[in-house]
């Protein structure tokens, strides 16, 4: 991006900006001395996908400059009223946002639509919901967790390869969807360009905590959003192992999800930080922890947001882990009354 690619496009977009002012301008769809066809379009081509795109890579750096500014000032006043928290807040933001800017401009139409989906995502909740209904179920159908108490590996060995399988599973369908969508909307839009740039170059996301480019935002969008769907679904394992048929859990694992989506959706942009990330389904629509930068007050240290997100999904997935194996502990050794009354049954 230099000053003379600067002037060579405004050449060309200001003479469209007042052939299109008035609106008197001809509406002919064919006409040859048009990029599109049409002056119109080609005015709103130019503005929304060059012009307005540039000016914002243009002027990001005078944008942080003052955020850094601003954070420097109001270090100075918490310093005088002694309040040490909002002093590191405003530090850890100074030193953030400083030096930023885009230096580079680049095409990134592409990726503006890809971080804002969220319907794949959506879509493997769904088979993860489904899929995992009966990793324990059929066997108490059948009255198999009856007879796995007699083999040599039945009992918690079993549950823990289940568990693990469970995650293999997810992680395998998630990989896929992800490299799809991304692979689908590359071709869509024709193009990866972009791919080097930081992630402010987006517009949603210039007060972004994290200065990662944008194929790197999309790598790690995709991993978090793998471990917010092996959290769920290993809510909905914990849910299931309660049962003795599919329906119920099924339904009430769907209410879940929906509830959770709900809560998700009701916090989004409200600022309660906290109750924002206490909710697994956050990692799943994770931009919503990056395009801010916001921070929850841990033990006196302003910590920013989606790292108190990982450590209660981390506790979250740990505790539905520990739930599912006490309860299929308890129904083996006092339900079923236990691997040694099984074997004197047979």
């Amino acid at each position: 991006m230099s000053e003379e690619k600067v002037q060579k496009l405004m050449s060309i977009y200001e003479p469209l900006e007042k052939q299109t002012a008035d609106q008197t301008a001809s509406t002919r769809t064919d006409n040859p001395n048009t990029y599109t066809g049409n002056i119109y379009n080609d005015f709103l081509f130019f503005k929304w996908c060059l012009v307005q795109p540039m000016e914002h890579a243009y002027m990001y750096g005078n944008y942080a400059q003052k955020i850094v500014t601003n954070a420097k000032e109001n270090i100075k006043f918490y310093e005088s009223v002694g309040n040490q928290y909002e002093m590191s807040k405003n530090a850890a933001i100074a030193n953030m946002f400083k030096g930023r800017a885009i230096s580079d401009f680049s095409y990134t139409e592409m990726y503006q639509y890809y971080v804002h989906y969220d319907f794949s995502a959506f879509l493997v909740l769904l088979i993860c919901l489904y899929a995992l209904m009966s990793v324990f179920v059929s066997e108490k159908e059948t009255e198999m967790d009856t007879l796995l108490l007699t083999t040599r590996f039945g009992g918690q060995q079993t549950v823990s390869a289940k568990l693990v399988a469970s995650v293999i599973f997810i992680g395998f369908i998630c990989t896929w969807f992800w490299l799809l969508d991304f692979a689908s909307f590359s071709i869509i839009f024709g193009s990866m360009e972009g791919a080097s740039v930081p992630l402010f170059v987006l517009e949603n996301f210039v007060n972004s905590s994290i200065h990662v480019s944008l194929a790197q935002y999309a790598l790690i969008s995709s991993m978090l959003k793998t471990v917010g769907i092996v959290v769920l679904g290993l809510a909905f394992l914990l849910i299931s192992s309660l049962f003795k048929n599919a329906l119920l859990p099924f339904i009430m694992s769907l209410f879940v999800a929906f509830g959770l989506i709900y809560f998700g959706e009701a916090y989004m942009g409200s600022g309660k930080v906290l109750l924002k990330s206490i909710n697994p389904f956050i990692l799943v629509v994770n931009r919503e922890l990056f395009r801010t930068t916001e921070f929850i007050n841990l033990f006196g240290f302003p910590v920013l947001a989606y790292i108190p997100a990982l450590l209660f999904s981390a506790v979250w997935g740990i505790g539905c882990c520990i739930g599912i194996t006490l309860v299929l502990k308890k129904n083996a050794l006092v339900k079923k009354g236990g691997k040694k009354r099984v074997i004197m049954e047979i």
